[in-house]
């Protein structure tokens, strides 16, 4: 059986309503991948997108990350950057381009079938002897919120248990965990509408080196304007600033 389908079986695809449903859901959540990565060997990284917090469990593959493998920690982020920095920047950024296709492509799925997809891709990562490595990486989401949303996510990290050639990219791909189907990624056609033309309008100024009161001048709009596009634009891209912003945005060919 497929481990990502073992895993989500002890999980139900309901949304989740009320502060004890919550809690008792990541609890069982918790303790479902503690005991998973022993089984595995995996490093497994849940993220609660709700509380902006994540919990990272390791098998024996810690070791490549030179991890205790004892226990597990937590995080105040939904992003591990402490392994973020072992991956090798072309790859990080294109896995993070597939998690925008995929997160995006969940939007059009039904609430009760979003948990039966996952992504996966190999990844060269820094490896103890500080050599990159491909390995392999998953991602699924485990729970949906009350509201319809996406709530637990899960990453997951091992060994990449097959021969590769000399293929350049990160071969990134959306699996149907229950049918065994999977689609490769490489257009980005659930991003095309992922800004509105307003934000693209501004990113393209943006890029060309515009600043916000020229940018609010130039398009008759008050500089808090520009400044909340600018914000939705960082916010739907998932970046920290507008460089990276233009940069995602010219890879998913929305300018």
């Amino acid at each position: 059986m497929n481990p990502i389908s073992k895993l989500e079986d002890n999980f139900s695809f309901e949304c989740i309503d009320g502060p004890d449903a919550r809690r008792q859901s990541l609890e069982e959540a918790i303790t479902t991948l503690k005991e998973y990565v022993k089984i595995d060997h995996s490093v497994a990284v849940l993220s609660n997108l709700a509380d902006n917090k994540s919990y990272i469990f390791t098998g024996d593959f810690g070791r490549f990350f030179e991890m205790d493998i004892s226990g597990y920690l937590t995080i105040d982020s939904i992003w591990e950057e402490d392994i973020y920095q072992r991956i090798h920047p072309e790859d990080l950024f294109e896995r993070h381009l597939l998690e925008l296709e995929f997160f995006n492509f969940l939007k059009t799925v039904a609430p009760e079938e979003r948990l039966s997809y996952a992504t996966k891709c190999k990844i060269r990562t820094l490896n103890a002897k500080k050599e990159y490595q491909r390995i392999l990486h998953r991602s699924f989401y485990l729970k949906n919120s009350s509201e319809g949303g996406l709530w637990l996510a899960v990453c997951l990290y091992n060994y990449l248990f097959e021969k590769h050639g000399a293929a350049s990219g990160i071969d990134g791909k959306i699996v149907n965990t229950k049918t065994g189907e999977s689609f490769y990624v490489d257009t980005y056609i659930n991003c095309v509408n992922l800004l509105t033309l307003r934000e693209k309008e501004i990113l393209m100024l943006i890029s060309k080196g515009g600043i916000s009161k020229g940018i609010a001048d130039q398009l008759n709009i008050s500089i808090n304007t520009v400044n909340r596009h600018r914000q939705n634009i960082l916010e739907k891209l998932q970046v920290n600033n507008s460089i990276e912003a233009v940069r995602t945005a010219e890879a998913l060919n929305l300018l």
